[in-house]
C-alpha cells in the first residue's frame, strides 16, 4: 500500500461536492488545520496532522510538507485539442499584421496547415509532440484532460490520434480522456455529405477508444440536423454526444443539444435568453472557453448570467493551434472572473469539480474522503493569489493519484 500525507497546509479549499449549479459554486468548503491522509491513490481521510501520525508511522507514509501554502483539487481541462503537428504560428504573425482569415487560408495557412502536417506525422512523431505539451500543462496543474481528434479529417489519421490519446494515457500521469470529433471541419476537395458518409463510417472503429463523439455545429459547418442524425448514430456505438455550439452564430443547435441530453455543449460565446433558460433546464453542462475569445478577439460567454440562470458551467483551455495555443487553465481562471463575471471561488469549481462531471468522471476535482487525490499545492497561502497574480504558474507540487509528480 502507497501512503502520503500532505501536511499542515496553510488551507484545504475544494468545491462542495454535491453542487453542480446555483449559489453553492460560490461557496467553497474551506478547511484550516488539516492535513490529507491518502491510500492508494485515494482520499484515505483529512484531519489535523497529530491524528494522522500513527497511522502515518504504521504505513511508512511519505510526507509532503505544505505549511504556508493552499492545496486545492488538481485541474481538468474538459476541452482540448491536444494532438496535432506543425505550427500555426505564421498565421498568427499574418493576422497580427492585419491579414484576413480569408487571406491568411489563401496563403496556405489556416485548418488545412495543421490537417497535412498531422497526416504527415508519424504515431511516434504525435506522440513525442503531445508528451512535450502534457509535460507543460502538468506543470501548470492539470491532472486530467479530455483530447480530441479532429485535425486528421479521414480514416487513418483520426484513428491515429484516437491511438496515439490511448498510449499516452498509460504512459504518462495525466488521465486522458478520448473524444472523436471525425466532425471538425470538411476536408479540402470533398462534398459534405459525402465526408458525413465517411464520418459516420469511421464510428465504430472510433468507439473502440473514444468515450465521446463531438460535432462543430456551426454556420458554415454541421447543421442542426446533421449533428443530430450523426450524434445519435454515435451513441447507437457507445459514445456520449458533446457539441462545439454557438461560437460565432445561433442556429439551432442548443435545442438539438437538448433534445440528443448531449453531456456538454461548449464555446457558447453567443446565447439568447431563451436558449439559457432551457440549458438551464437540462443537465448539459455549458463549457465555456475565454482563452478562445482572447486570442481571436470575439465575444466572451455570458458566465454570469449563465450560473445565476441555474445552468452547470464548467470552464476549459480549448488549446488548438488556430484559435488559443494556451494550456494554462490559471489563466482562464483569471479570464473567467475578469470578462466572464463569475466568483473566484465559482472559477475553481468550474476547472475542477464541473469540468469532472462534464467528463462524467466520479469523485473527482474535490478534495474529500473517498476522492481520487489529485492534489495541486501552490506557492501561496491564500488560493486566490492563483487568479489574482495572473498570467503566472502559482502550482509548486502536483500529486496525481497519491503520487507526487
Amino acid at each position: 500500500m502507497h501512503s502520503l500525507i500532505v501536511k499542515d497546509p496553510a488551507v484545504l479549499v475544494s468545491p462542495q461536492a454535491s453542487v453542480l449549479r446555483g449559489p453553492g459554486l460560490g461557496e467553497p468548503v474551506l478547511r484550516w488545520g488539516d492535513s490529507v491522509l491518502i491510500k492508494d491513490g485515494v482520499i484515505a481521510a483529512i484531519a489535523p496532522f497529530a491524528e494522522l501520525a500513527q497511522q502515518a508511522l504504521r504505513d511508512t507514509a511519505t510526507i509532503v510538507e505544505a505549511t504556508g501554502r493552499a492545496v486545492v483539487p488538481g485541474f481538468v481541462d474538459c476541452h482540448s485539442h491536444l494532438v496535432f503537428a506543425g505550427s500555426r504560428v505564421d498565421d498568427f504573425a499574418l493576422r497580427c499584421a492585419g491579414a484576413s482569415y480569408e487571406e491568411i487560408a489563401g496563403q496556405g495557412g489556416g485548418i488545412g496547415l495543421t490537417v497535412a502536417a498531422t497526416r504527415q506525422a508519424s504515431k511516434a512523431e504525435l506522440k513525442e509532440i503531445a508528451l512535450r505539451r502534457l509535460g507543460r500543462a502538468l506543470r501548470q496543474g492539470t491532472t486530467t484532460m479530455e483530447v480530441k481528434t479532429g485535425y486528421g479529417l479521414d480514416p487513418q489519421t483520426e484513428m491515429k490520434m484516437l491511438e496515439v490519446i490511448a498510449e499516452l494515457n498509460s504512459e504518462q500521469p495525466i488521465d486522458l480522456v478520448p473524444t472523436f470529433l471525425g466532425a471538425h471541419a470538411v476536408p479540402r476537395g470533398m462534398m459534405k455529405s459525402d465526408y458525413l458518409r465517411e464520418v459516420r463510417a469511421m464510428l465504430p472503429d472510433a468507439a473502440q477508444i473514444a468515450r465521446f463523439c463531438d460535432i462543430f455545429c456551426e454556420e458554415g459547418y454541421f447543421t442542426p440536423a446533421e449533428s443530430l442524425d450523426l450524434l445519435e448514430t454515435a451513441r447507437s456505438y457507445g459514445m456520449l454526444p458533446r457539441m462545439h455550439a454557438n461560437q460565432f452564430h445561433s442556429i439551432g443547435c442548443i435545442d438539438t443539444a437538448v433534445e440528443l441530453e448531449a453531456v456538454s455543449v461548449d464555446h457558447l460565446e453567443v446565447l439568447t435568453v431563451e436558449e439559457i433558460s432551457r440549458l438551464a433546464a437540462s443537465d448539459i453542462t455549458c463549457v465555456m472557453l475565454p482563452g478562445v475569445s482572447l486570442f481571436l478577439d470575439i465575444p466572451f460567454a455570458s458566465g454570469r448570467a449563465l450560473i445565476d440562470a441555474g445552468c452547470i458551467p464548467a470552464l476549459a483551455s480549448d488549446f488548438n493551434p488556430g484559435s488559443n495555443p494556451s494550456l494554462s487553465l490559471q489563466l482562464v481562471m483569471s479570464l473567467a472572473c475578469l470578462r466572464l463575471g463569475l466568483r473566484v471561488a465559482e472559477a475553481l469549481a468550474c476547472i475542477t469539480r464541473s469540468a469532472a462531471h462534464a467528463l462524467r468522471l466520479e469523485r473527482v476535482g474535490c478534495i474529500e474522503e473517498g476522492w481520487q487525490a489529485d492534489l495541486l499545492i501552490l506557492d501561496c497561502a491564500d488560493y486566490r493569489d492563483m487568479i489574482y497574480y495572473y498570467g503566472e504558474n502559482h502550482v509548486q507540487t502536483v500529486i496525481k493519484r497519491g503520487r507526487v509528480v
